[in-house]
């Protein structure tokens, strides 16, 4: 049961870049949604897209956290702790945004829950990164990239607390294609440097 289960990580891991970027792409169309909202005021399925592309982007996350374990276990295992709270917390998301679409109210404890999104997105992130950082096993441009949705998702946390959802107008737009960038911009750097790994490990042709 330990091989499978190994199995399995090896295969997130490998499939980690790709996660990321397809994550990144319904994040685009999150952002889109919330533009739609911003300027024509017109209801859009904004937590469905939301919702999908978190939780696609964690699993991308968990498959990352799986490579550092080696080198980094200690942050890289709390970073997979959160990884998996984030799927399950933004896979809630997608639950809740389909049932408001289609004029659904959902139950008050699952639209309560999504408030643990916090915990996973910005200390899930932040730690991965640092392990990023820490280890070597990644450029360190990567390390930073990796905080960049954590700062952005607690920046408008704290704007939305204080101002309230949509003040200023843009704002929704403005971090949501700040997360759509951040996690195309990891998925593209994990894999340009899966890709150049593939080149620097392939043995040298027969002359």
């Amino acid at each position: 049961m330990q091989r499978a289960a190994s199995s399995h990580l090896t295969t997130l891991e490998r499939w980690s870049p790709a996660l990321f970027l397809v994550g990144g792409v319904v994040l685009v169309a999150h952002a889109a949604s919330l533009a739609v909202t911003w300027l024509v005021d017109l209801p859009a399925p904004r937590n469905v897209f939301a919702g999908v592309g978190h939780a696609v982007a964690f699993l991308g996350l968990g498959g990352l956290c799986y490579g550092l374990t080696d080198r980094g276990p200690q942050l890289a295992r709390a970073g997979g702790i959160l990884a998996v709270l984030g799927v399950v917390g933004f896979t809630l998301t997608f639950l809740v945004g389909s049932a408001e679409f289609v004029a659904m109210t959902p139950p008050t404890w699952v639209e309560a829950a999504q408030l643990s999104n916090i915990v996973p997105m910005v200390l899930g992130f932040l730690l991965v990164g640092i392990a990023s950082l820490r280890t070597d096993s990644h450029p360190q441009f990567l390390g930073v990239l990796l905080f960049v949705p954590a700062v952005a998702f607690a920046v408008n946390v704290a704007r939305v607390a204080v101002l309230g959802p949509w003040t200023p107008p843009w704002a929704p737009f403005l971090f949501g294609s700040l997360q759509a960038l951040a996690m195309l911009a990891i998925g593209y750097s994990l894999r340009d440097e899966s890709i150049r790994t593939t080149r620097a490990n392939r043995p040298a042709d027969a002359v």
